[in-house]
Protein backbone atom coordinates (compact mmCIF):
# COMPACT_ATOMS: atom_id res chain seq x y z
CA UNK A 1 0.00 0.00 0.00
CA UNK A 2 2.82 2.39 0.88
CA UNK A 3 4.46 1.82 -2.53
CA UNK A 4 1.20 2.70 -4.29
CA UNK A 5 0.90 5.91 -2.29
CA UNK A 6 4.48 6.92 -3.09
CA UNK A 7 3.92 6.08 -6.77
CA UNK A 8 0.68 8.13 -6.83
CA UNK A 9 2.42 11.15 -5.28
CA UNK A 10 5.31 10.82 -7.73
CA UNK A 11 2.92 10.54 -10.70
CA UNK A 12 0.89 13.55 -9.53
CA UNK A 13 4.09 15.60 -9.12
CA UNK A 14 5.29 14.65 -12.61
CA UNK A 15 1.95 15.62 -14.18
CA UNK A 16 1.93 18.92 -12.28
CA UNK A 17 5.50 19.71 -13.38
CA UNK A 18 4.67 18.92 -17.03
CA UNK A 19 1.60 21.16 -16.90
CA UNK A 20 3.67 24.00 -15.43
CA UNK A 21 6.38 23.57 -18.09
CA UNK A 22 3.79 23.72 -20.86
CA UNK A 23 2.32 26.91 -19.39
CA UNK A 24 5.77 28.56 -19.27
CA UNK A 25 6.46 27.64 -22.92
CA UNK A 26 3.13 28.94 -24.23
CA UNK A 27 3.25 32.10 -26.28
CA UNK A 28 0.67 34.69 -27.18
CA UNK A 29 -0.38 35.79 -30.66
CA UNK A 30 0.02 39.56 -30.92
CA UNK A 31 0.23 42.35 -33.47
CA UNK A 32 3.15 44.73 -32.99
CA UNK A 33 3.63 48.00 -34.88
CA UNK A 34 7.10 49.45 -35.36
CA UNK A 35 9.87 50.30 -37.77
CA UNK A 36 11.75 47.40 -39.33
CA UNK A 37 15.30 48.52 -38.67
CA UNK A 38 18.87 47.27 -38.72
CA UNK A 39 19.89 46.04 -35.28
CA UNK A 40 23.20 47.90 -35.21
CA UNK A 41 21.73 51.39 -35.46
CA UNK A 42 18.85 50.56 -33.12
CA UNK A 43 21.32 49.80 -30.35
CA UNK A 44 24.07 52.30 -31.25
CA UNK A 45 21.75 55.27 -31.81
CA UNK A 46 18.98 54.96 -29.20
CA UNK A 47 17.79 58.52 -29.81
CA UNK A 48 16.60 57.57 -33.32
CA UNK A 49 13.34 55.60 -33.62
CA UNK A 50 12.34 56.32 -37.23
CA UNK A 51 15.10 55.55 -39.77
CA UNK A 52 16.97 58.61 -40.99
CA UNK A 53 16.89 59.39 -44.73
CA UNK A 54 20.70 59.42 -44.90
CA UNK A 55 21.17 55.96 -46.40
CA UNK A 56 22.53 54.46 -43.18
CA UNK A 57 19.81 51.84 -42.90
CA UNK A 58 20.25 50.73 -46.49
CA UNK A 59 24.04 50.47 -46.09
CA UNK A 60 23.73 48.44 -42.89
CA UNK A 61 21.13 46.12 -44.41
CA UNK A 62 23.30 45.59 -47.53
CA UNK A 63 26.21 44.76 -45.23
CA UNK A 64 24.13 42.06 -43.52
CA UNK A 65 22.97 43.69 -40.29
CA UNK A 66 20.12 41.69 -38.71
CA UNK A 67 16.66 43.24 -38.90
CA UNK A 68 14.64 44.03 -35.78
CA UNK A 69 11.29 45.65 -35.12
CA UNK A 70 11.54 48.84 -33.06
CA UNK A 71 8.25 50.13 -31.64
CA UNK A 72 7.56 53.80 -31.02
CA UNK A 73 7.90 53.16 -27.28
CA UNK A 74 11.36 51.66 -27.99
CA UNK A 75 10.60 47.96 -27.50
CA UNK A 76 12.79 45.74 -29.69
CA UNK A 77 11.45 42.51 -31.21
CA UNK A 78 13.54 40.01 -33.14
CA UNK A 79 11.56 38.61 -36.08
CA UNK A 80 11.85 34.83 -36.35
CA UNK A 81 10.16 32.30 -38.60
CA UNK A 82 7.02 30.48 -37.54
CA UNK A 83 8.65 27.14 -38.41
CA UNK A 84 10.59 24.72 -36.25
CA UNK A 85 13.43 24.34 -36.89
CA UNK A 86 13.71 28.06 -37.48
CA UNK A 87 14.45 29.14 -41.05
CA UNK A 88 15.93 32.35 -42.42
CA UNK A 89 13.19 34.91 -43.19
CA UNK A 90 15.50 37.82 -44.03
CA UNK A 91 14.52 37.78 -47.73
CA UNK A 92 10.85 38.10 -46.73
CA UNK A 93 11.64 41.05 -44.46
CA UNK A 94 13.93 43.04 -46.80
CA UNK A 95 11.12 44.74 -48.80
CA UNK A 96 9.88 46.21 -45.50
CA UNK A 97 13.23 47.52 -44.21
CA UNK A 98 12.90 51.09 -42.97
CA UNK A 99 9.10 51.06 -43.11
CA UNK A 100 6.50 51.27 -40.38
CA UNK A 101 4.94 47.81 -40.32
CA UNK A 102 2.55 45.69 -38.32
CA UNK A 103 3.77 42.16 -37.66
CA UNK A 104 1.32 39.58 -36.38
CA UNK A 105 2.53 36.36 -34.83
CA UNK A 106 3.34 34.50 -31.66
CA UNK A 107 5.43 36.47 -29.21
CA UNK A 108 8.19 34.95 -27.10
CA UNK A 109 9.95 36.63 -24.19
CA UNK A 110 13.10 35.32 -22.54
CA UNK A 111 15.40 37.18 -20.21
CA UNK A 112 14.17 40.55 -21.47
CA UNK A 113 14.67 39.64 -25.13
CA UNK A 114 11.53 39.55 -27.27
CA UNK A 115 10.93 37.66 -30.49
CA UNK A 116 7.94 37.49 -32.78
CA UNK A 117 7.31 34.56 -35.11
CA UNK A 118 6.19 36.34 -38.28
CA UNK A 119 2.86 35.04 -39.54
CA UNK A 120 1.80 38.25 -41.33
CA UNK A 121 3.52 41.54 -42.08
CA UNK A 122 2.03 44.66 -43.63
CA UNK A 123 2.98 48.32 -44.07
CA UNK A 124 0.93 50.75 -41.99
CA UNK A 125 0.60 54.50 -42.32
CA UNK A 126 2.51 56.81 -40.00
Amino acid sequence: MRVKTIFAVFLFSAVLAAAQEKKENESTTVSVVGYLRDAGCVHRSPQVVKPLPNGCLEACVRAGSPLVLLTKNEQVYHPISKKIPDVDIRSELLPYAGKLVKITGRMFDRGGSRAIAVEHIEVVSD
